[in-house]
């Protein structure tokens, strides 16, 4: 516990202040003397002392001839800081789309995050994720693989549209889904029942995420408590793309396809 109360005073000092990391980073770039540093980094020459003699005192630099110049622990400790900050920016970035992927995610890809295409709504633009999953849906090429939390009109409308047009889709809904789709959507349900290209598949308890995949693009989609799209990620990268494939398919084996429940649906809006 001592040597971790230590290293943790060594975090404070170094992000007590934002100056500290400049003066890393500018060593890390070349070895300086104090006083070109108060000139690069417009500091005082008694702030740039203390900071160094920190540093010193840590073995993150070296004095040599009056230049200052990191250690190898001075240089990755610089480069650790910054890819924390990397990351902490990242998490700020991705945090409404994590926030409400549930235990789906907790085998997702981080790394593939990055080569994803992330759209956030917000209160500047609140329809920002819908509108670019819309259009990714349209785009949707070959064979699609769905599953949706939510029924709406606009989805409907590019469903029916991408049928007409020889797309296949699959499409996992879950029993609130079905209800409303069969109430409230009946003319695009019957459409979809009665196609040969469509295959429906019911989940017996409330899906956590929306996600599409074609033959070549994915994208996941979340929703808030309120079923309102918040955030959707769209992606080609091959890992990803796998984790949504392995995601779907789970889903689907838990699923049963809407045929063998028809016995169970006297009509529509009927009791089960």
């Amino acid at each position: 516990m001592q040597d971790d109360d230590v290293a943790f005073g060594d975090i404070q000092f170094l992000t007590g202040s934002p100056q500290r990391r400049s003066v890393l980073q500018a060593l890390r770039a070349e070895p300086a003397r104090p006083h070109e540093l108060c000139a690069e980094l417009d500091a005082t020459r008694t702030t740039i002392q203390r900071i160094l003699a920190g540093f010193r005192e840590r073995q993150w630099v070296v004095k040599h001839d009056g230049d200052y110049r990191l250690t190898v622990t001075g240089r990755r400790i610089c480069r650790q800081y910054e890819a924390l900050l990397a990351e902490a920016s990242r998490a700020r970035e991705f945090g409404p789309l994590a926030a409400h992927l549930g235990p789906v995610a907790d085998d997702l890809p981080i790394d593939a995050l990055e080569t994803g295409q992330l759209t956030i709504s917000d209160e500047r633009s609140p329809l920002s994720a819908l509108s670019r999953f819309t259009e990714w849906f349209r785009g949707v090429e070959g064979r699609m693989y769905a599953m949706t939390p939510v029924v709406a009109q606009p989805f409907n409308d590019i469903g029916v549209e991408l049928v007409e047009s020889g797309t296949d889709i699959d499409l996992i809904i879950d029993r609130t889904v079905l209800d409303q789709s069969m109430t409230q959507y009946e003319p695009e349900w019957s459409f979809a029942v009665d196609h040969d290209a469509v295959s429906i598949y019911v989940h017996d308890t409330p899906l956590p995420v929306g996600l599409g995949l074609d033959d070549e693009r994915c994208c996941l989609v979340a929703y808030d408590e309120d079923n309102n799209l918040r955030a959707v990620l769209e992606s080609t990268d091959s890992e990803l793309y796998d984790w949504a494939k392995t995601t779907y398919e789970q889903y689907r084996e838990e699923s049963v396809p809407f045929e063998a429940l028809e016995t169970d649906v006297t009509a529509v809006g009927g009791e089960r």
